[in-house]
């Protein structure tokens, strides 16, 4: 009868600690992931930034100012990784990535983003020049003033 009961309670003891065990691991997993989407440090844009086409396709996309980009990974290149987050409604024309062995279960293709400098529109402007409707929409939306116009000019080499 008393080796019944030492088993028993033995038997008891385990059965606690394995539910134990289990009760840790699964609460590091849930609380574990709900803290990863909150460690991410923001940052928001104070300039549009252009992003590069995918693949090399020479086109220029326009990232708008006031966008939040969560960090991702900073890379011994010199480089950072940045996500953003996007809303959608409707379907999305797309083709499905299937997943390869080298993606090592995770496959990441990155854009590249810039600064806006003064080369870079000299280039863009170059393969898309603008009339003199498209230079009056500008800057008619951008509220530019006569005076503004003027400095402008003034700045400009002869």
């Amino acid at each position: 009868m008393i080796r019944k009961m030492f088993t028993n309670r033995r038997l008891g003891l385990w059965l606690v600690a394995v539910l134990s065990v289990n009760a840790i691991f699964l609460a590091f997993l849930i609380f574990g992931d709900i803290a990863k989407g909150h460690n991410m440090k923001m940052i928001k844009t104070k300039e549009p930034l252009l992003i590069e086409g995918p693949n090399g396709d020479e086109n220029y996309y326009v990232l708008p100012l006031g966008t939040t980009l969560y960090h991702d990974k900073s890379f011994p290149e010199g480089h950072d990784r940045y996500v953003v987050y996007l809303n959608h409604k409707g379907a999305i024309a797309h083709e499905e990535v299937p997943m390869k062995p080298e993606y090592g279960g995770s496959f990441i293709d990155p854009l590249w983003l810039a600064n806006v400098d003064e080369e870079t529109l000299k280039e863009i402007f170059k393969r898309f020049p603008l009339s003199k409707t498209d230079i009056a929409a500008a800057i008619k939306a951008n509220e530019i003033t006569k005076d503004d116009l003027a400095d402008i000019i003034r700045s400009m080499p002869d």
